[in-house]
């Protein structure tokens, strides 16, 4: 199978290169993933030519892991319209749900109407709106519309009203966009991931952010410097457990809202979600990741992405797990794939017809012998779940 994978290569160094290195470190782990598993892959530079040059193509099926148009993340979900309006399948969620999964304000209203608990919040367009009185201090404060950490630092959370008007000036100068005001949840932050789609998703094993050497005048946030500044202190005081050290009734709770949040949201695919729990335990959920980072982890001083690690953890190395991810994708557009051309039959008696079966493409010649060929790959063939937790079932 012809496959394009969507990613993007960053010629100019922008503000965040950490983060851009990254993306373009999982587009080629992608495409090496598909071409040993035998497809054709063709790496696009998703830019002003793309549209074009899918249209021209021969293309059966995209991997999607664009994350950035034009160094701008708001412009994720106009890659999954392109391929929506050309046509071409492709892996992850749509533009539906990556619009409204970047707006975390769009989130948290879309979660209370359901009834899921989440951080109260307010939303400033001004340094100096009124703080409401129902939220108490201390506060997080973030952009509405930003991924990676990007606008939360080790100084994200404010414990009175000075440090808040502060903060919120900050977001509102440096990232043209409101500030999102939040009640900051001091216990575990946790994450989970899943695959798969609608009543057959799955989990994979829980995940905990550890703030085992954190500096002890910053308050535990997973912030911009933990996740990408391998030089500061925040970084070198983060390590990821995985699975959480959780009690079972407590890891149930947080995978059963897990899976109602990638449901309501209409994830595609895989997906992670994102909690922190309150001193007596109850998760409350941060936000939701559609098409999150997948990049493998290629030495010991990095920061690994959630969902390979736990993959890992799920007995899945880093190749099952990107076929598992393209897999979902075919099947949820009811794709087969072409094992082998029909031969041309030699005589009349033996003329060979095409049948379906579970794995693929068979032969049925005259006589009725039904004759499978050997199979390069069964890509078509339903992968038995994986089920971390088969108690779940939402």
């Amino acid at each position: 199978m012809k496959v394009a994978i969507l990613s993007s290569v960053f010629r100019k160094e922008g503000d965040f290169k950490e983060v851009e290195e990254d993306l373009y470190t999982v587009g080629n782990a992608v495409k090496r993933v598909l071409e040993s598993a035998g497809h054709e892959a063709v790496f696009f530079d998703v830019n002003e030519k793309t549209f074009e040059e899918l249209r021209n193509s021969d293309i059966e099926m995209a991997f999607n892991v664009c994350e950035r148009f034009n160094g701008s993340s708001l412009f994720e979900p106009h890659i999954a319209s392109m391929l929506e309006l050309l046509n071409i399948p492709y892996t992850g969620s749509g533009p539906l749900t990556l619009a409204t999964c970047i707006n975390k304000v769009r989130v948290k209203e879309i979660l209370m109407h359901h009834g899921i608990l989440t951080p109260n919040y307010q939303v400033f367009y001004s340094r100096n709106k009124k703080l409401d009185p129902e939220l108490k201090f201390p506060l997080i404060v973030k952009p509405v519309c930003m991924d990676n950490s990007i606008g939360i630092g080790s100084d994200a959370v404010v414990n009175n009203d000075e440090e808040l008007r502060s903060k919120v000036g900050y977001i509102l100068r440096t990232y043209d966009q409101p500030a999102l005001v939040e009640e900051f949840i001091a216990g575990k932050e946790i994450t989970v991931g899943v695959l798969g789609n609608g009543r057959n998703a799955t989990l994979l094993p829980t995940a905990e952010v550890v703030f085992k050497n954190w500096p002890a005048e910053d308050n535990k946030v997973y912030s911009y410097e933990a996740k990408w500044s391998k030089d500061s202190d925040q970084w070198k005081g983060i390590t990821i457990e995985v699975p959480a050290d959780l009690p079972k009734y407590q890891e149930y709770r947080i995978k059963r809202t897990a899976l109602q949040v990638y449901n309501i949201l209409g994830v595609r695919d895989y997906g992670r979600v994102d909690m922190r729990l309150s001193p007596d335990g109850v998760p409350y959920v941060l936000e939701m990741n559609p098409n999150p980072g997948i990049s493998p982890t290629v030495s010991d001083d990095e920061q690994p992405d959630f969902i390979p690690l736990a993959a890992e953890k799920a007995e899945m190395n880093y190749d099952q797990l990107i076929l598992r991810i393209f897999n979902e994708a075919l099947e949820r557009y009811n794709m087969t794939i072409k094992i082998m051309e029909m031969p041309k039959p030699a005589t009349t008696e033996n003329t060979p017809i095409a049948v379906t079966t579970e794995v693929g493409t068979a032969l049925k010649t005259g006589n009725g012998e039904v004759q499978i060929p050997e199979l390069k790959q069964k890509i078509s063939q339903k992968e038995k779940p994986v089920r971390v937790d088969p108690d779940i079932v939402i």
